[in-house]
């Protein structure tokens, strides 16, 4: 059999995972087949084949790495089975192409596979994230769809409901059920108006007698004389994730300037808002809360709209946003990267923002979409900071200018997108808090935390990955759940 071959980013995210994911000790026997093997599994999770001039096998590199086809099929493995034959048949069911009988094109859709796949590997684990918790997660509870009527899914049901309210002694009707994606929602209609304070007392032992963790329970009026509704979670291995595709379409319809997308509500209907009236927002979340993948949602949806805004993207880690270095709309033509350099582009829009509001009063025009009334285009501007808490440490003098573009940039069409893992008052001080009212809080650790995202708590009981409460300027907190956002809708966009 041919024989594999991979590049040097490839070998060395290869060797990342072998040491720091599966503890293992690289070298020229350490089992890199394992890993593609692991990418193979997680692009076939995908469904679609890798199409794609990325991940089309590349020659061979010198310091890339080579793996012989038998050591993916385990046929060259002492003792091991040979896989060879079960995955022609995989993936000739899967494409809908014969594999069986062309071995040089099952080569090249395999090898295709696993570069996807290593691809997916990069953008979605964190090293500071369990390796095999990650695998875990992504192979056993992602994407698992289902939908039950009364119930019946593993969750809580109706009868649940009712017998744990007639324990803790609360008389109510149940008026409605619905299943959104991760949350069964009951609308109830109490007895009496005293039922509501003993329900709200009562939320701690519903939990007990539910077998529900801690806080799982939410509860809110429902509108209405009497009525309120009572938010569980459903099993996590029945979660149904909402993907890009779905709510790409949205974002062209809507008579917004910046219309973004990060999530949809507990029923699963997206929230789209508009970035401009936002007019800048401020994203929380720690580790494996899904917080990368909301900035990619807003990304995303900002390169979807009619009018693409320009983006200026902001990565001290040069991870998450590197990606993006090949989007035509990407404001100096690179990703920053070096905080050095951060501080100048700042100050470079602090500059534009002060040239646009002389030229707007020349022209009578008190804002950018005055001015575009009176025939001026200019491009609205988009600033994405993937961790601020690393940038303001790094460069503390960057706050000066990150709070005058929070306080007048708005007008001016430039708009501030912060993230960050670690939300405290020093990496998000009280003069940019003040001009930031838009936010989004994943799940945090401490109430403290949701604190300085919100100014009030409840992040800390959320459930992770993607799960976020959203509060959008001059608007209440809602509960939602993240767009699931995939490597592959990124690269689809940006061919766009």
């Amino acid at each position: 059999m041919n024989k594999l071959y991979f590049t040097q980013e490839e070998r060395a995210l290869m060797r990342r995972i072998i040491e720091r994911g599966l503890q293992q000790k690289f070298g020229t026997d350490s089992p890199q087949w394992w890993v593609a093997r692991i990418a193979l599994a997680k692009s076939l999770k995908l469904g679609d084949f890798p199409e794609g001039e990325e991940y089309a096998p590349p020659p061979y590199v010198k310091g890339g790495s080579e793996l012989h086809m038998d050591q993916i099929v385990g046929k060259d493995r002492t003792g091991h089975e040979d896989y060879t034959l079960p995955l022609k048949l995989l993936l000739s069911a899967r494409h809908e192409v014969d594999f069986v009988n062309d071995s040089r094109r099952f080569e090249e859709a395999l090898h295709r596979h696993i570069r996807r796949g290593l691809r997916e590997i990069r953008n979605s684990w964190r090293e500071n994230f369990d390796f095999f918790d990650y695998l875990y997660q992504d192979f056993f509870f992602e994407d698992t769809g289902g939908s039950a009527e009364g119930g019946g899914d593993g969750g809580v049901t109706n009868e649940d409901i009712e017998a744990a309210l007639k324990k803790v002694e609360v008389s109510v009707e149940l008026e409605d059920r619905t299943d959104g994606p991760r949350l069964s929602r009951f609308k109830l209609l109490l007895s009496g108006v005293a039922d509501y304070e003993r329900l709200r007392r009562s939320v701690d032992d519903l939990n007990f007698i539910l077998g529900l963790a801690a806080n799982s329970l939410s509860l809110e009026l429902g509108g209405g004389e009497r009525r309120v509704i009572l938010d569980a979670p459903r099993p996590t291995s029945l979660w149904r994730y909402i993907g890009w595709r779905e709510v790409e379409a949205l974002l062209g319809s809507e008579e917004m300037a910046l219309p973004i997308c990060p999530a949809t509500d507990v029923l699963g209907e997206p929230i789209v808002f508009d970035l401009a009236t936002a007019p800048h927002l401020f994203i929380g979340g720690t580790t494996g809360s899904g917080k990368s993948i909301c900035v990619h949602a807003i990304i995303l949806s900002l390169l979807a709209a009619t009018d693409r805004p320009e983006l200026v993207l902001v990565d001290p880690k040069a991870v998450e946003l590197v990606t993006y270095e090949r989007c035509q709309h990407l404001r100096g033509g690179r990703v920053i990267t070096d905080m050095s350099d951060a501080k100048e582009v700042f100050d470079n829009l602090v500059e534009i923002m002060d040239q646009r509001q002389k030229h707007y009063k020349s022209i009578g025009a008190r804002n950018i979409s005055e001015a575009s009334r009176k025939g001026l285009e200019d491009r609205r501007i988009v600033v994405v900071v993937d961790e601020l808490a690393d940038l303001i440490l790094d460069k503390p003098e960057v706050e000066t200018p990150l709070i005058r573009l929070a306080q007048k940039a708005r007008a001016f069409g430039i708009h501030l997108v912060l993230a960050t893992q670690r939300p405290d008052a020093n990496t998000f001080p009280g003069l940019l808090r003040s001009n930031v009212p838009s936010r989004i809080a994943l799940t945090v650790q401490r109430n403290s935390e949701s604190r300085i995202i919100l100014d009030e708590g409840g992040a800390e009981n959320l459930l992770m990955r993607g799960d976020m409460l959203v509060k959008l300027a001059g608007q209440k907190t809602i509960r939602a759940h993240g767009v699931d956002v995939k490597s592959s809708d990124i690269d689809m966009v940006l061919r766009q």
